[in-house]
């Protein structure tokens, strides 16, 4: 059996479609655990609703406590060997469950890593349209230990390790090594619960096959919201995981590059989110220079190898310190968040 587990909140306009995503799965020995986080009265009936047409969905309504607690008690309420996790206004393709579930019963695996598309809704003037967007890289087998951390870079690189929504994962290694989502955090959760995870387990496959829609929505994320923590937030990830590839035993130079990469790229975003606030634009500047000068942004400076021509600009820009220009850059870059979000992601897949 495969659990799948769905955090829920106040997606009642999107919940329906995930549900019947996973009821059509080709592969039927599922159970659908909707647990309610604290929703309003409208999504908490049509949880009940889902419930009620099939005897697969069981339901579990809870004080708001956050995505991770509501993930978490998902798993104490799971009887399957395997768990998914999914987002309720997310959706799967027919087939994903049985190509999964297969392929890590075939490859004996303890985690098994698909493709996803990045579905980008946004109206133009033919109406609402989606930019659908693959995340892949081709199919592999890992047997051992050393193969997979030797892997690990690559896959982080790939942005294939970030969430959750693309992999299956045994309900024994979850349990017997108690791997929790962090409970209090806005940011990263999704990266702790897998590095966990990964540090118990020597088996994998990833497949270059894509089933999962994440859909980027306006849904107000922590991205898209002014946080005056932002650098902060950054900070602990880029440390978290820097850490993460020291255990392992394979922060060499391919993993410093790619860490200080990774970190120059969320300080970017640190630098748009700015333009999300009522900030004077002296004040902007002032932040900005404030990022640029951070000794774990001058760190990833030294190292980072940018690939693409847009990231290249900024960092030059960061790296001869031009606030000035700087500015004028990141809010035009605001802008196509805001005017053109498609654009906009096409160009974030490249760092």
């Amino acid at each position: 059996m495969v659990s799948i587990v769905v955090p829920v909140y106040n997606t009642g306009k999107y919940i329906k479609k995930c549900v019947n995503s996973l009821l059509r799965q080709t592969y039927q020995d599922i159970e659908i655990l909707l647990v309610d986080d604290g929703s309003a009265s409208e999504t908490a009936a049509l949880c009940d609703l889902c419930a009620k047409k099939d005897d697969k969905v069981s339901v579990y309504h809870c004080e708001n406590r956050g995505v991770s607690a509501a993930r978490n008690y998902g798993v104490t309420k799971a009887k399957g060997k395997y768990v998914f996790f999914a987002d309720s206004d997310d959706y799967a393709e027919t087939g994903m469950l049985e190509k999964m579930v297969s392929l890590a019963e075939y490859h004996e695996s303890a985690l098994v890593v698909a493709g996803y598309y990045f579905d980008i809704p946004y109206k133009s003037k033919n109406g609402q349209v989606v930019e659908c967007i693959e995340q892949k890289v081709p199919s592999f087998a890992i047997k051992s230990e050393e193969e997979l951390k030797e892997a690990m870079v690559f896959l982080w690189d790939a942005s294939l390790m970030y969430n959750v929504w693309n992999k299956l994962f045994l309900l024994a290694v979850i349990k017997e090594n108690r791997v929790l989502f962090p409970e209090g955090k806005g940011f990263n959760e999704d990266r702790d619960f897998i590095r966990n995870y990964v540090r118990h387990v020597q088996t994998a496959y990833v497949t270059e096959e894509c089933f999962y829609h994440y859909v980027r929505r306006d849904r107000g994320g922590a991205t898209e919201i002014y946080r005056p923590d932002m650098l902060q937030i950054r900070k602990e990830e880029f440390r978290r995981l820097r850490a993460f590839f020291t255990d392992l035993g394979i922060y060499d130079l391919q993993a410093r590059e790619y860490v200080s990469r990774e970190h120059f790229d969320r300080v970017v975003g640190a630098a748009e989110n700015l333009f999300h606030s009522s900030l004077s634009g002296q004040k902007i500047v002032k932040e900005i220079r404030k990022i640029v000068l951070d000794k774990d942004t001058r760190y990833a400076l030294q190292y980072a190898d940018p690939k693409s021509r847009k990231m290249k600009i900024l960092y030059l820009l960061f790296r001869t310190q031009n606030t000035a220009l700087l500015y004028i850059v990141m809010k035009s870059i605001y802008f196509v968040r805001v005017k053109h979000p498609a654009l906009f992601y096409r160009l974030r897949q490249s760092r």
